[in-house]
């Protein structure tokens, strides 16, 4: 019989084996397979729910991506239309189950997706970076019942932590922290081997931390946020704000095309003052957020994913620097501060481990 099932307190495993060549960091030496949780009759299908792509695969009892899809997400869209979206990525993949089926023994859904979101319920709370259409969605059960599969559901950064534990930059660690700097900014904790989920189970939004009490408007309502300064978006939006007559940034926006962050990075190195300024402004905010986790949570590593902090590998040692210098001891332990390893398909990976 399909069902939700609440990915609440599902332990990590924390052995030190490694995932096979597929998806495996290139810098991994061990070939050890490591056994995705309850997977010993068949394979499991895994969702990638973002802004902008939804993302399927099925990966092998051993964790391997034996096959993957993509659609763009829908805009504009009521929850059933991100559901049938949701349902052409898993059947390109070859998932099994129609409407009211039964699950086969042994094969099951697990789905990332944009927070918050309730992992006892799958329901998606109110997400302050994506469309409306996704709050209130209740999305564990809908897809249970439209696929016949046995479904678990959690935040996308808690997704990521999984994946990075299991195959990743903290393979083996009991105690980290992850946060990605991208489209947005977020985090999940590990603590003893379970992660850090709170009463309400959405605890981790490093995002929404605020860093600059008099800063930037953040989606959420707040000022200062983390992702009101770091995150691709508010790279790109704050630099257009300070672009100076006659510089790079004004240039482009005087073309009438939209600033992108990669744009802020090419005109900070052709000497671009406000494109700088940002960029420093970020870079700043990243290390103070990695000092104030070290303090709060005494992790083992942080670990940084997402495309806007791999782009800045100068952001991490940065960040190491500052924990070194301002955390409290023993939290202020040298090198804590580490790059994620697993890129795109962190979140496909790390949905297994749910």
């Amino acid at each position: 019989m399909n069902s939700f099932t609440s990915a609440v307190n599902t332990p990590a495993n924390t052995d030190n084996g490694a995932a096979n060549a597929v998806v495996a960091p290139a810098s991994c030496d061990d070939e050890t397979d490591r056994r995705i949780p309850d997977s010993n009759a068949g394979a499991v299908f895994a969702l990638d729910i973002g802004g902008t792509w939804i993302r399927a695969a099925r990966l092998s009892p051993r964790g391997a991506l034996e096959a993957r899809s993509r659609r763009p997400m829908p805009k504009g869209q009521e929850g059933r239309g991100i559901i049938d979206a949701c349902l052409q990525a898993l059947g390109e993949v070859g998932a099994v189950g129609g409407r009211d089926s039964s699950s086969p023994d042994g094969v099951r859904l697990d789905v990332s997706v944009t927070g918050p979101v309730d992992p006892a319920t799958g329901r998606l709370f109110t997400p302050p970076n994506t469309d409306s259409n996704l709050a209130g969605l209740d999305l564990g059960a809908d897809l249970a019942r439209s696929t016949g599969l046995d479904v678990r559901v959690d935040r996308d950064t808690n997704v990521a932590a999984l994946g990075e534990h299991a195959f990743g930059a903290a393979r083996g660690v009991a105690n980290f922290v992850y946060m990605t700097v991208s489209t947005g900014v977020g985090g999940a904790v590990m603590l003893d081997g379970r992660l850090l989920r709170g009463v309400d189970g959405v605890a981790g939004e490093i995002g929404h931390i605020s860093v600059d009490r008099v800063g930037p408007s953040c989606g959420c309502g707040r000022r200062g946020c983390l992702e009101a300064i770091a995150s691709g978006p508010a790279i790109a939006r704050r630099a257009g704000d300070l672009a100076e007559e006659g510089g790079p940034l004004h240039e482009i926006l005087a073309s009438g095309r939209a600033l992108t962050g990669k744009d802020v990075d090419e005109c900070a190195a052709a000497g671009d003052i406000a494109a700088r300024l940002v960029l420093e402004s970020a870079a700043r905010a990243v290390a103070s957020a990695c000092v104030d986790m070290a303090n709060a949570f005494n992790p083992e590593l942080i670990v940084i994913g997402g495309g806007v902090a791999i782009a800045h590998p100068q952001w991490i040692s940065r960040a190491c620097e500052c924990v070194a210098r301002e955390a409290l001891v023993p939290a202020n332990r040298a090198g804590i501060v580490v790059p994620a390893q697993l890129g795109d398909d962190v979140s496909l990976v790390g949905a297994a481990f749910l």
